[in-house]
Order: C-alpha cells, then structure tokens, then sequence
C-alpha cells in the first residue's frame, strides 16, 4: 500500500475506496480498484471487440472505431458467427478486421483467434474489450469488462484460480447468501 501511494502520489481521481458512491441511481461501496501502467496511443489507434455466446455459435463482435465515443456498436460492428465446435478460418477473421489498416490486420486476426480460445476454455459468457489498442504491431487490451459461467465451476474452477462472486453493485448480500459464503469458506461441503 506504501509503494502503490509513492508510485502514484500524484494521481487524483477523486475515488476514495470503502466510501459510498452513487453511480447512475445505485448506490454502493467500491472496495476495490485497478492501477496499471498509461499505454499512450492515438483515438486513431482505438478499436472494439467483444465475444458474447448465443444458442449456437459464438459471436465475435469487431469495430474499426473504439473509445468512449463508439457508440452503437451493436448496430456498427461487423459480426461473425462461429458455430459451437469449430474455429474461424484466417480469413474469416481477416475478413471480420478489414476496416483497420492492412499493416496490423494479422496481429488483430491473430489476437482474435486466441482471445476465442481463451473464451471458450475459461467458459465466459461475455467479454468486451474497450478500447483495443494496436500500436507498433502489438496489441493491448486496454479495458475489459467479463462474464464467466459461474455454474462452469466444475469444470473451469481450477483455471480460474481464486475467484470470489460478489454480489452486484449497490446490493449487500442476504443473510442466507452471507451464511453460504462462510460455509463455503470453510469447506466444500455446502
């Protein structure tokens, strides 16, 4: 905590953690935040991306335009439908990321393809990056916001490591729920 206030005494967001905040009409406790390092880049830079599954495919979602002034991207993004069971062809994805510039179109393809792997193999049920930065051939997911299965926890638990469900923003949990946890903490049993 010492060095994470050195590192970044400079740094005023104005976001205190363990005190109520009200965002759009719910109000709650932020308990925890992220601190990663600036990547400087160009709107020009910026795309979107996201994976969300439907009754038979997975979707990859893809947009030449990223940021907070995307938009609709339901309405803008090319789309491509990647039926349960099979994979996307290079020029499927190369085809879906036509929109950005010839020179960065395979490392995206690539990115894509592996980011459908690690979806699929991690059992998420929505993962959207926003923006998706691709600068001097790397490319950086800059904000990522994930739905995983929890009911995949048979399976995928040990892959995911420690992971806690909270309950949403702004909702403390019941007594009942509060009562699981501890018995769940405490062994596998409940």
């Amino acid at each position: 905590r010492g060095v994470l206030r050195a590192a970044y005494s400079g740094l005023t967001c104005g976001l205190r953690c363990c005190v109520q905040v009200t965002v759009e009409g719910v109000t709650g406790t932020l308990s925890h935040f992220f601190v990663e390092p600036m990547q400087p880049h160009t709107q020009e830079q910026e795309h979107y991306a996201s994976l969300y599954s439907d009754r038979t495919s997975d979707v990859i979602m893809f947009h030449h335009e990223g940021g907070v002034d995307v938009g609709d991207v339901d309405a803008k993004a090319l789309k491509l439908h990647v039926p349960v069971g099979e994979e996307p062809t290079q020029d499927d994805l190369l085809n879906l990321v036509r929109n950005i510039p010839a020179e960065t179109r395979e490392a995206v393809a690539a990115f894509l393809a592996g980011l459908l792997k690690m979806y699929r193999d991690l059992h998420f049920t929505l993962l959207e990056i926003n923006p998706l930065v691709v600068k001097d051939g790397n490319v950086y997911p800059l904000d990522v916001a994930a739905k995983i299965d929890e009911a995949a926890e048979f399976i995928a638990g040990p892959k995911w490591g420690s992971l806690d469900f909270p309950p949403p923003f702004g909702r403390q949990p019941w007594p009942e729920e509060a009562f699981i946890h501890d018995l769940d903490s405490r062994t596998g049993a409940s």
